[in-house]
């Protein structure tokens, strides 16, 4: 998967490629039978079966196998899976090691000691939407629920009693380079362990013994001839650790990110965000959106004058923030929610399940420097109590296993908002002149005085946070042209955008924009929320349409951005 951490020291078998495939159509993975597979039967790893002809908007289980040989036999093999959906379930040697009903989440699942010779590995991946069954992604979110492997999958061959699965590394002083290492282990760990450590600028490896408790240890330690990660400069460094047979290379950068009042503060030093928001996704991929694809997103969006991202809505793929740590392009990355109800956010199954994800993403994202912000649940239900609460709850489990970013959501219930003080930056999501109650009217003359009204709230009750647009924005049809700008022509989605933008960068309490969105995506096919709003069930409003062609509001932002 060519992303880190690295393990030099395993032995790690890849996964991706051809798998034999069967689907299933209209059957949860529950009940999908034998396939029977046939060897001209195939579907790729990673890839989305229902974005191929054969299996085009259908909606049922795949059923995936494939045959791997081991050279010589292993104490203990973890399959890591980079993102799946909506859900999986995986079998070796015909027991099964794993199931996942986390879509997007990076997951691994313990297979136990593995013989020299053949085995076999089979999966069951539904993408069907049951509301007991499929607690996370629900058939009215405004992006398709692709099924398959959206990125990809490894089989980890371990010999020793224990694993060093990870790294964390957070600044502690960025005035001398300062790190907080936390070492996470798994397997039979001893009391205490000598490790090595070096980064990539020492002469020498430190040489430490870790008291592990509970499977963690934790140092803090200076890096030597540091330099300081910024948009500007993404100078990024290297940590490799030795302990035992295990050995682990995790890539950082050193940075901080925080606030002061209503400012947010990088390195110390004021920070606007400039950017978009951006779905990984493809018209011919779906979510497995390749890594050539991801660079000619960055490329894009340089060209437009951004210098931030928010990973629309769920975990981002490890490579595309790879790519964010490599050219200095800010991240806000948040797990997967949408317009959730007050009735579903009271549903433990729900609480638990947003919960574990969360924690994932922070896990799996922490060494990212291009990550400054952590969200959740775009859109939920902010005014209710069984929103509050679980928005407390993930506030806080953010907090616990990363303290070192500020903690937001996007919030649309800006007029009954309960929620905003749970978060150190607070970020709204509004649609005048699009999407409102009012028909009548030039809809670009409601955008200013919307804006100014939400803005006088927040401010009013929030005087000490940052606050920013996390969206705004409107369709515009690639092609589709008119000298009168009509709606969802290309003129009317620039000079919408043109009237927001200018709207917004007069407001100096501000802290950024991200534009509604990047690229045209898929949304729902024949029915779902506000489904005449979704012609040829597509969100239309694109900057560039779903392959990356430019519409004439991708210039406008280009032009207003390079002036902010």
């Amino acid at each position: 998967m060519n992303a880190y951490p690295h393990y030099p020291g395993r032995r790690i078998l890849s996964l991706n490629g051809n798998w034999q495939f069967r689907f299933t159509e209209g059957v949860p993975l529950e009940k999908a039978d034998d396939p029977g597979f046939r060897a001209d039967s195939l579907m790729t790893v990673p890839g989305a079966f229902d974005a191929m002809p054969e299996w085009f908007g259908k909606r049922g289980t795949g059923l995936y196998r494939t045959v791997f040989t081991l050279a010589a036999p292993c104490r203990r093999a973890l399959l890591k899976l980079d993102g799946v959906g909506l859900r999986g379930r995986f079998r070796l040697d015909g027991r099964e090691i794993g199931f996942t009903s986390l879509p997007y989440s990076a997951v691994e699942f313990e297979a136990g000691p593995l013989a020299a010779g053949r085995h076999e590995l089979t999966a069951a991946v539904d993408n069907c939407f049951d509301s007991e069954a499929m607690k996370l992604f629900l058939p009215y979110y405004d992006f398709y629920g692709f099924g398959g492997f959206y990125r990809g999958a490894e089989l980890h061959l371990l010999d020793g009693n224990y694993a060093l699965d990870r790294v964390q590394v957070r600044t502690a002083d960025c005035r001398n380079g300062e790190v907080e290492l936390r070492f996470l282990f798994s397997g039979d760990v001893p009391e205490h362990l000598d490790c090595r450590i070096a980064f990539d600028t020492s002469r020498a490896p430190v040489e430490r013994q870790l008291a592990i408790v509970h499977n963690r240890a934790g140092l803090r330690l200076a890096v030597p001839a540091f330099e300081m990660w910024s948009p500007e400069r993404p100078a990024l460094h290297t940590v490799t650790v030795s302990a035992g047979t295990e050995r682990i290379v995790e890539r950082f950068g050193i940075r901080e990110i925080s606030t002061d009042g209503n400012r947010l503060l990088l390195n110390g030093k004021p920070l606007f965000l400039k950017g978009v928001n951006r779905h990984e996704f493809h018209p011919e991929f779906g979510p497995a959106v390749p890594p050539q694809l991801m660079l000619e997103d960055l490329q894009n969006l340089r060209r437009m004058n951004c210098n931030f991202v928010r990973g629309s809505h769920y975990p981002q793929d490890r490579r595309f923030l790879d790519l964010c740590d490599e050219t200095g392009l800010l991240v806000w990355e948040e797990s997967l929610g949408w317009g959730n109800t007050a009735e579903q956010m009271a549903d433990p199954e729900f609480i638990r399940l947003q919960e574990l994800q969360t924690r994932l993403m922070v896990r799996c994202s922490v060494n990212h420097p291009a990550v400054i912000l952590w969200g959740f649940l775009n859109e939920f239900d902010s005014a209710s109590p069984q929103g509050y609460a679980l928005c407390a709850r993930l506030a806080e489990a953010i907090r616990e296993e990363d303290g070192s970013r500020p903690v937001t959501f996007a919030c649309n219930h800006v007029d009954a908002d309960i929620c905003a003080g749970l978060a150190d930056v607070i970020a709204f999501n509004t649609y005048p002149g699009w999407i409102d109650a009012e028909n009548d009217g030039d809809p670009l003359e409601r955008i200013k005085p919307a804006c100014d009204e939400i803005i006088r709230r927040f401010r009013s009750l929030h005087p000490n946070k940052p606050l920013m647009v996390s969206e705004m924005g409107t369709c515009g049809i690639y092609g589709a042209h008119d000298s009168a700008a009509a709606q969802w022509s290309e003129e009317f989605q620039a000079e919408y955008l043109e009237t927001v933008i200018r709207a917004i960068f007069a407001r100096p309490e501000l802290c950024g924009f991200t534009v509604w969105q990047y690229h045209d995506t898929r949304s729902y096919l024949r029915s779902g929320a506000n489904i005449r709003c979704k012609p040829l069930a597509c969100n239309f409003a694109g900057l560039y349409d779903g392959f990356r062609h430019p519409k004439l509001a991708a210039g406008v932002v280009g032009r207003l951005f390079a002036g902010k």
